[in-house]
């Protein structure tokens, strides 16, 4: 194992690397992008990775009627309205779902999710589309930005000011949900229990305190705004452990939060925290003493040093010989999202440009990938999903008796053309990947540049042997050239096509049903 954060010699970076650069960065890429970076250098593959793109515009009104917003407008700033909360939510889940299918070749979207997974909301605990917008937003705006800075406008967020309870927080009546999460989980970390109430990095006294620096804030549902009720703020001061100097906090009014938060991001333990956070989302889900010396320390002084920005963390380690150490490809299961958007990508699936069947079939992505046990917009609890932080498992998790079905019935449906909404079919083109290979006419190239394309390691030549088992059930591979020279010289004919298809659709079903599709 290579533990170096040196920057790989790579140049330009080759397919092999750009693929795992790729593949762990984005949401799945198509051939086209592989071999665009294999011909860049570790440095100019991660200016473009590390750019923050254009913003989306915004998510539309679609489903059903809505009194205030004609159809294919945006609903966002629209008056708050009961009666059609569900089809806005629908809305946005489907429009999260195409922003992130249809992405960017950054690792905005990439990060987008990770921020969704840190800074969790629940769709309908939240309850108002507008304020879920505004979260994601938030996160999109400082995807690669600043941690210190998201983390000061993510706690009087409208989202998250409804989802920890923090309209609830009140001079008279503090409540500690957002207090403690922002010790716990959004920032510093618990550490050991070494007392009674202390958790190394905050006490209980801390999350008290906390809480009455943190009362006061509301939302106004008149103009979708988060705002400062003096009235209901606790003016006293607030006095914090001995872990922090027993500092005390006076009263400063709105501006309490931020002097908090500039108090738990002094400490470098928050630095640490989020850093192995980064390092389980990008590179591995164990960190044993060697990473956490060679890899995580040196990165937390990068961020610590660099006031919290993301971007020279991110940098540094997706350039290392540690990140591209051959022993990390292959390694990592993909998450729901990325195996069935990645999915989608990897084909170059087609989605019909007109909104309706946009959104519909958005909407039914978002529920594929609901069904594999991972709801974009609702992670099980405030915490995330367990992939990425339940030991010893991790992101094990992700494969289950449940789980499995669903991935192998997703794959073999979408080559069986069986996915149908407004009367349009999703139709995955093998013909046209067999023709991106270089000599779709030779069994054992066309399989291997496919297996390339979809799998995170090569394949052995047992594998291939297996596959043209597949391709051409017990015939020698001059079959296969016969067959596909056939309906080369004959691309109209309706059997010939047909032949090829079913052939090629076998092949791609029996890659994708492998062990090695479910990773990256």
């Amino acid at each position: 194992m290579n533990y170096s954060l040196e920057p790989i010699e790579a140049n330009p970076l080759g397919k092999e690397n750009a693929m795992h650069l790729l593949n762990r960065s984005t949401m799945g890429s198509a051939r086209d992008d592989y071999h665009s970076f294999a011909a860049l250098t570790i440095s100019e593959a991660l200016d473009l990775l590390l750019d923050a793109g254009v913003p989306p515009p915004p998510p539309l009104q679609i489903f059903g009627t809505d009194p205030n917003v004609p159809f294919g407008d945006t609903w966002v700033d629209a008056p708050l309205d009961g009666n059609v909360r569900f089809n806005r939510k629908k809305s946005l889940r489907s429009w999260w779902t195409g922003t992130l299918l249809n992405q960017q070749m950054t690792l905005r979207e990439k990060m987008v999710l990770f921020w969704h997974n840190h800074f969790v909301t629940e769709t309908n605990v939240v309850g108002i589309p507008a304020y879920l917008y505004d979260y994601n937003v938030l996160i999109r705006q400082y995807a690669t930005g600043n941690f210190k800075e998201l983390t000061k406008k993510m706690t009087v967020n409208t989202a998250m000011l409804r989802y920890l309870d923090g309209i609830k927080n009140t001079a008279a009546s503090p409540n500690e949900n957002y207090a403690r999460e922002l010790f716990e989980l959004f920032t510093i970390g618990k550490g050991p229990l070494i007392g009674d109430g202390n958790y190394t990095y905050y006490t209980e006294q801390d999350v008290q305190e906390g809480a009455r620096v943190l009362t006061g804030w509301k939302v106004n549902n008149s103009d979708l705004s988060a705002w400062f009720n003096t009235s209901k703020h606790d003016t006293g001061n607030k006095t914090f452990s001995d872990y922090y100097g027993n500092q005390s906090i006076t009263d400063q009014g709105s501006n309490e939060y931020s002097v908090l938060i500039d108090m738990i991001f002094d400490k470098k333990q928050t630095a640490r925290t989020m850093v192995r956070k980064l390092y389980r989302w990008f590179v591995y889900y164990q960190i044993d003493e060697e990473v956490e010396t060679q890899i995580i320390e040196p990165l937390t002084d990068t961020f610590f040093d660099n006031g919290y920005l993301i971007q020279p963390v991110l940098r540094k380690l997706l350039s290392s010989q540690h990140f591209f150490d051959h022993d990390f490809r292959g390694s990592y299961i993909k998450n729901p999202i990325e195996f069935t958007l990645g999915t989608l990508r990897k084909l170059e699936v087609e989605i019909p440009e007109d909104l309706m069947s946009a959104y519909e079939f958005w909407n039914l992505f978002y529920f594929l990938s609901s069904y594999q046990e991972m709801e974009l917009g609702t992670p099980p609890d405030v915490a995330g999903w367990p992939a990425y932080y339940l030991e010893p498992g991790f992101n094990e998790l992700w494969i289950n008796s449940a789980t499995l079905p669903q991935k192998a019935e997703f794959t073999s449906r979408l080559l069986g053309n069986s996915y149908t909404r407004n009367g349009i079919t999703l139709k995955v083109d093998v013909i046209a990947l067999a023709e991106a290979t270089s000599q779709p006419s030779n069994p054992v190239i066309l399989i291997t540049e496919l297996c390339e394309l979809l799998l995170p390691v090569s394949v052995s030549s047992e594998v291939i042997d297996e596959l043209k088992e597949v391709l051409i059930p017990g015939l020698p591979d001059f079959e296969w050239t016969v067959e596909w020279n056939n309906y080369l010289g004959d691309p109209n004919n309706t059997t010939l096509k047909e032949a090829v298809e079913n052939a090629l659709g076998q092949l791609l079903d029996a890659i994708m049903h492998s062990p090695q599709y479910y990773l990256m």
